[in-house]
């Protein structure tokens, strides 16, 4: 495959590009102690500590794919709209009250439609496009061959 641009033969798909330079990270440490306290006492501890996580490259970080958008905070705002918004509504003397909690409510389900809508129909393209990129690593364009 050769650049369009700089007619270099270097260049490598964005996917390869990408899960080369990305490392999946997963360590346990054990760890022991021993104290003697201000009355003589003498005391033991100890504790294991677990991490994990992802390692990249900067080429790596550069070439990942395009990313599906949160419904985290659309659904808290709607789920505390509609908490806030139906305490509201114990008498008719505190509706108004509740009334712009509700509106929060409905702000937060169609934004969690609107990405929703987002993540099933065009991510997918977006993705598909991603997949069939290639890098050059001499002149560092991206460009689309399917």
């Amino acid at each position: 495959m050769k650049c369009p641009k700089c007619e270099s033969d270097n260049t490598q798909r964005l996917q390869v590009a990408f899960h080369g330079g990305t490392q999946n990270i997963s360590t346990t440490s054990n760890s022991a102690g021993v104290g003697i306290g201000s009355g003589g006492r003498i005391g033991f501890g100890g504790g294991v500590t677990k991490t994990s996580g992802q390692s990249q490259s900067v080429l790596a970080a550069a070439c990942s794919p395009p990313a599906k958008k949160s419904y985290k905070w659309p659904a808290i705002g709607a789920f505390f709209g509609i908490l806030l918004g139906l305490s509201g509504f114990k008498d008719m003397s505190t509706v108004l009250a509740g009334l712009p909690f509700l509106g929060i409510c409905v702000f937060g389900g169609y934004v969690l439609y609107s990405r929703f809508q987002f993540n099933s129909q065009e991510w997918p393209k977006i993705y598909q496009h991603w997949s069939e990129s290639w890098l050059c690593h001499k002149c560092g364009g991206i460009y689309h061959q399917a």
